[in-house]
């Protein structure tokens, strides 16, 4: 986790839910950090930055770049949710992200108890495509989900590979894990499991032969927890509405803003998550 967008080793609590997440899925999300069939690989040294320090996310900051990851009790801070994740989960994602040099992708399926804030995933999904295939993504995610309801379990997450690279997630990874947490919420008034598994087989910097796989978790910005805060209250105002005869209250409310808005991509990209789940909170 960091202190503003930062990741946790941890995952996100909700009901249970298996609802599908909208739009692309993991298989068509995820970055190209990946080396095409049959190049020789170049072992680029990756330097991991702290969050905090990484100052205007503007075009000049790649969005490779490595990010690390904070503990929940090095911020003071409780972890929201505990997490228990099947050895056979570890396994297969293990073994999938040694068969390629290229990244590898693949959902995650589990069951959320509210009672005891346990999030427990118990199968992994590859995805038996390539990145950027996005015929046979769509179609080996519609399996993918088909086997989750078969087998009465919820989307509780995703996984991917960096095959030469630290167990540690890139800027990318960042926002691609905050709009699966967005999509997995749904229109649901709790939190919606999403956790998110990193596998890093062949890099050097490991200590030894076993593989380094690190589960993390994305803070929402303080925007999401004041939507949260007041979200089902009566006195909500309601987005969608018309605030005058030309624009909607949420029209009126990013014109204001506008004005305040530093020009850094990055921003924009966060801003238009909240804008998001305003219209679903109203």
């Amino acid at each position: 986790m960091e202190e503003e967008e930062e990741e946790v080793p941890a995952g996100v609590s909700a009901e249970e839910k298996t609802r599908r997440a909208s739009g692309k899925g993991p298989s068509e999300a995820a970055h190209q950090d990946a080396t095409p069939p049959g190049k020789c690989v170049e072992n680029k040294i990756r330097v991991p930055v702290r969050y905090c320090m990484l100052g205007s996310r503007d075009s000049a900051r790649s969005p490779h770049t490595l990010v690390e990851v904070t503990s929940f009790a090095a911020i003071n801070k409780f972890q929201p949710f505990n997490v228990a994740i099947s050895s056979n989960v570890l396994f297969l994602l293990d073994f999938h992200s040694h068969l390629t040099r290229s990244e590898v992708v693949g959902y995650l399926g589990g069951r959320w108890d509210i009672n005891s804030q346990m999030l427990t995933v118990l199968r992994a999904f590859p995805c038996r495509s390539r990145l950027g295939d996005v015929d046979t993504a769509a179609t080996v995610e519609e399996e993918v989900y088909q086997s989750l309801f078969l087998r009465g379990l919820s989307l509780v997450g995703w996984y991917h590979s960096h095959p030469h690279s630290p167990a540690l997630p890139s800027l990318q990874d960042i926002d691609t894990q905050m709009d699966y947490q967005l999509r997995l919420q749904g229109s649901s008034n709790g939190f919606q499991p999403c956790l998110a598994l990193l596998c890093s087989p062949y890099y050097t910097g490991n200590p030894g032969p076993e593989s380094k796989i690190l589960p993390f978790w994305v803070m929402p910005p303080p925007e999401m927890l004041l939507v949260e805060f007041y979200k089902g209250a009566p006195d909500l105002v309601r987005f969608q509405e018309p605030w005058s005869q030309e624009h909607t209250y949420l029209d009126k409310l990013k014109m204001s803003l506008a004005s305040r808005t530093p020009k850094d991509p990055g921003l924009c990209h966060v801003l238009e998550q909240v804008y998001g789940v305003l219209k679903q909170a109203s």
